[in-house]
């Protein structure tokens, strides 16, 4: 075929080079979704609107990213451990449910099938700051 385009060249060159960097960037891309860290899940909570730190000035984001990666680890993030938690136990907000993981109050636990998407949507909702779960 004819090169096109403004830089003049060949659409079927073009998608082969699309198709091999897409290829190449594999391994990566799936590293970085499989792998996180416990700033990127603090992040997170902050996003999510928890604010504030206990009566020594340790964050409430610290505590709770904590006790979720000393419970079920952080490889999943902590997104569906939290919301899973709020979404099924008697916390009515971040806050609310980092201080009571503070004193070892709270089981994390993965929640998966239809409990996994709820808690998959609430996250989402709250990072995008669609829902109020702060306190």
């Amino acid at each position: 075929m004819a090169p096109q385009g403004k830089l003049d060249l060949d659409p079927a060159a073009v998608r082969t080079a699309r198709r091999l960097a897409a290829r190449a960037a594999e391994p990566i891309i799936d590293m970085a979704r499989s792998h996180t860290t416990v700033s990127v899940e603090r992040a997170l909570l902050r996003l999510a609107g928890l604010t504030g730190a206990d009566d020594e000035g340790r964050p409430w984001a610290n505590h709770l990213a904590d006790a979720v990666r000393d419970q079920v680890g952080l490889e999943h993030g902590l997104a569906l451990p939290v919301w899973g938690a709020l979404l099924t136990g008697p916390h009515g907000s971040l806050g609310d449910l980092a201080q009571a993981a503070a004193r070892g109050r709270v089981s994390f636990r993965l929640p998966s099938g239809a409990d996994a998407g709820h808690a998959r949507k609430a996250a989402g909702a709250a990072a995008r700051g669609g829902m109020s779960w702060s306190g």
